[in-house]
């Protein structure tokens, strides 16, 4: 049809294609073949290879060999580089944007992980390494030759996993087979959803009808011929022309490749016309290959032919015509949902992402992926809800807990011996149970307690975590430490604990005379000292002057000591000579420092109540469990609870106990909650991860519980359920055990006495040197005065005598 028109429409072209066909029934050895045979009969332009096949690397090799242009039209082929075969022709996306549309589809159904189902060979097989963006949790490869029961075999191990996102990239026929199985099996239902590549979706029209009504709610991906008159024309002829030769195929539809050909003829005959036009010197030459067994014909005009290929440009029903690294790329996707037809919902392109049908509203938005840019996709089942990603099919999950009864408070199992029933509770019961009930889906678990015929627990807390490991166990619940090594066998939900662990301590009994202990003993008397040298200078200074300091001796030694030991107040009344201002001065500069200092490290001494954890870290009681913490010399207990450590600590390590106990802080909470006016704790490094509950690894579980958990935290229900098990609110200090404050002696404040010291003498000695001087001055006044005294009396006699 394609030369029929070009030619009816191009009736004055010189050239006219002149087409050999040759069937290989998809053999690549029956195609060499072929194409051999072809090659020395005939002095062939061009290869057109109209079929899936390996064979295609084979003919792209051996157009290199003979320089003529290979033209593969099926798109699900072999992609090949242009650079190692420079005279192949490809049609279609490659493998890197078939994966970045179905990576942008998973990412917008926010899916953790999908599991990929591919055909095991040359043509589906480079999409397993193409594939980024997402999780690929399993993949599948099935063979063209696999039976209906391996295929079972195979769906059977994927329902088995959590996963219920699958892609689907193989052939037409294999993906026929592989749906009518998986709806069988139920794999086609509510919580499901399957993704088809280009591979298959284009070839769905011409599905039988049963494998089409398997695929209902299914989404695939193909390319997107835009609608014209050109196209619907043909589309109409094409139906009728084939009514008319065969009846059987009135139902055939026109698909993406049949479009491509036609375009692609239509390139191919323009080019040859060109190079008979613009190269007519080089069209009938020829050389003659000897390709080992038999000798073939070579065109000289292969490499110009290739090139007027390369550059043609033309608008056909497909579109526009323009060949890229010598591919035919479509410039967009279609995202179609299979209902009862298949329907477009949305667009892609590698350059927008992903766009709505209505085009025209993302003309400014780029990298677009989120899902409410598609229509409403009716997914397998018939629903509108989007899929989680995974299911439990309704499994009850087994949830192993700890049978070791030493913190009941965090978890605690009990048999009943009349109903024979288990009874498990505790706080990291209540967390997990909170959990799951404000998820969007209903879990169904047992707890089933990790212990042995008589009772007791069946192993370590490692021997535990690693039931998850093996299966036996589908989730953990209790006092499971987050502890890096044990990444290596599970995933942990994010920690329901506080972080960390603590030194718990007996508290120091009260000491009435600890308020003199902030000073060492020759402060204490300095500072005694220089209280009483001040009052002396203050009162040397202004007794003269300030009828305060004047009265009877007692009085004035009772107002050297008041007024000096006044300034610890800032009470004191206020001097009337400057000096004494300047020496008051200085000495409240002196005693606000003092003050300051006295009573931070008297509310240090206070706080920590001088426990001296470094001498008796050596004596300390830790849980076996913190199997990395850094301090070397401690005694390690396997077996622990609170009776055992307030024994311990009364007992202290004189006696066979301890002086202190180092554990997880919860531990130490219940502990507190118990003990709560006998011992104290001081929180220390968050060496350890706090607790958290166990998963199999890459469970999605995982990412629920632990959003759960965070809205417990935030909604402050985590801190009223431990209210409710711990019953105490614990103080802690963030001090470091080893920074306990020193005293302060007299070396601390040796500048401040030096500088009051030096002030006071100062003063006194200008207040001495005042007073000489008036001194001084009074007597040369009181002389004076006798000088005058004496004169006039002898004055007065010599007159009498007169």
């Amino acid at each position: 049809m394609a030369i029929s028109d070009f030619y009816s429409r191009n009736c004055h072209y010189q050239t006219k294609l002149v087409v050999h066909t040759r069937d290989s029934g998809g053999d690549p050895l029956l195609l060499l073949s072929q194409a051999l045979v072809l090659l020395e009969n005939f002095k062939l332009d061009a290869i057109i290879v109209a079929e899936n096949s390996a064979g295609v690397k084979i003919l792209a090799e051996l157009g290199s060999r003979v320089k003529i242009p290979i033209i593969s039209l099926f798109a699900a082929g072999l992609s090949l580089s242009s650079f190692e075969y420079p005279h192949l022709i490809q049609i279609g996306e490659d493998e890197s944007s078939r994966a970045k549309a179905i990576a942008a589809i998973v990412e917008a159904f926010s899916w953790r992980s999908v599991i990929l189902i591919y055909e095991d060979n040359d043509s589906a097989r480079p999409i397993l390494s193409s594939l980024t963006g997402f999780r690929l949790d399993q993949h599948v490869a099935l063979l063209t030759s696999s039976t209906d029961e391996e295929i079972v075999e195979q769906l059977m191990k994927l329902m088995s996993l959590q996963m219920t996102v699958y892609v689907v990239h193989m052939s037409p026929i294999l993906a026929s087979r592989l749906f009518l199985n998986a709806k069988q099996l139920g794999m086609l239902t509510q919580g499901y959803a399957w993704i088809t590549t280009d591979m298959i979706t284009n070839f769905m029209n011409s599905m039988d009808p049963s494998v089409f009504e398997s695929m209902q709610g299914v989404v695939g991906f193909k390319p997107h011929i835009p609608a014209s008159k050109e196209l619907r024309r043909f589309a109409i002829r094409w139906r009728s022309k084939n009514l008319n030769e065969n009846k059987n195929l009135e139902e055939m539809e026109m698909n993406v490749y049949g479009i491509w050909s036609y375009d692609m003829v239509w390139a191919v005959a323009t080019a040859a016309e060109r190079v008979m036009t613009r190269h007519p010197h080089i069209l009938h030459q020829e050389t003659r290959l000897n390709m080992n067994f038999t000798t073939i014909r070579s065109s000289e005009s292969g490499l110009v032919f290739m090139d007027e290929i390369l550059q043609s440009r033309f608008k056909g029903i497909s579109g526009g015509f323009q060949l890229t690294n010598g591919r035919l790329i479509p410039k967009e996707i279609e995202i179609v949902n299979v209902f009862k037809g298949d329907r477009i919902i949305g667009y892609w392109n590698p350059e927008n992402g992903i766009a709505s049908i209505m085009k025209e509203e993302n003309h400014t938005e780029t990298n677009s992926t989120s899902s409410s840019k598609l229509e409403g996709v009716i997914w397998p089942g018939g629903t509108m809800n989007i899929p989680k990603g995974w299911s439990l099919r309704g499994k009850r999950l087994r949830i192993g807990v700890p049978v070791t009864n030493q913190f009941r408070e965090l978890i605690s199992v009990v048999h009943d011996p009349q109903t024979n029933d288990i009874i498990v509770t505790g706080f990291c019961v209540d967390v997990f149970k909170e959990a799951v009930q404000s998820l969007d889906y209903e879990v169904h678990y047992d707890f089933i307690p990790f212990e042995d015929a008589n009772g007791r627990m069946a192993g370590s807390y490692d021997d535990l975590i690693l039931q998850v490991y093996h299966k036996n166990y589908d989730a953990v619940v209790g006092d499971i430490t987050i502890i890096s090594r044990r990444f290596a066998y599970v995933d942990f939900t994010l920690p329901f604990t506080d972080l960390g662990i603590g030194v718990v301590v007996p508290k120091i009994d009260n000491d009435i005379w600890v308020f003199l202990k902030p000073l060492c003993g020759d402060l204490w008397i300095t500072v005694g000292a220089f209280f009483i040298f001040t009052g002396v200078v203050i009162w040397f200074i202004e007794r003269p002057i300030n009828e305060e300091f004047q009265g009877s001796p007692s009085e004035q030694i009772g107002m050297i000591f008041w007024y000096s030991f006044s300034t610890l107040v800032f009470s004191h009344k206020k001097p009337l000579s400057n000096l004494s201002k300047f020496v008051v001065i200085i000495w409240v500069f002196v005693v606000l420092i003092i003050t300051s200092s006295y009573t931070a490290t008297l509310a240090s001494m206070l706080t920590v109540k001088q426990i001296q954890l470094s001498s008796r870290d050596n004596d300390a009681w830790v849980s076996s469990d913190i199997s990395n913490f850094t301090f070397e010399t401690r005694r390690r207990r396997a077996n622990h609870s609170p009776e055992e450590y307030a024994d311990a600590l009364r007992r202290g390590s004189k006696n066979g106990g301890a002086s202190s106990i180092i554990d997880e802080i919860p531990n130490l909470k219940v502990f507190l909650a118990k003990y709560p006016s006998d011992y104290t704790m001081i929180k220390s490094k968050a060496i350890t991860g706090g607790f958290g509950f166990v998963f199999p690894k890459r469970s999605p579980l995982v990412q629920d519980i632990s959003s759960a958990i965070m809205r417990l935290r935030e909604e402050k229900r985590l801190e009223m359920m431990e209210n409710k098990w711990f019953n105490s609110e614990s103080s802690f200090t963030t001090l470091d055990p080893e920074s306990n404050p020193n005293r302060l002696n007299i070396h601390s404040f040796g500048g401040l006495f030096l500088v009051t010291g030096i002030s006071s003498i100062s003063a006194l000695g200008v207040c001495l040197f005042q007073k000489r001087q008036s001194i001084k001055i009074h007597l040369n006044s009181s002389l004076d005065s006798l000088k005058g005294y004496f004169n006039v009396k002898i004055i007065g006699r010599q007159k009498e005598r007169s």
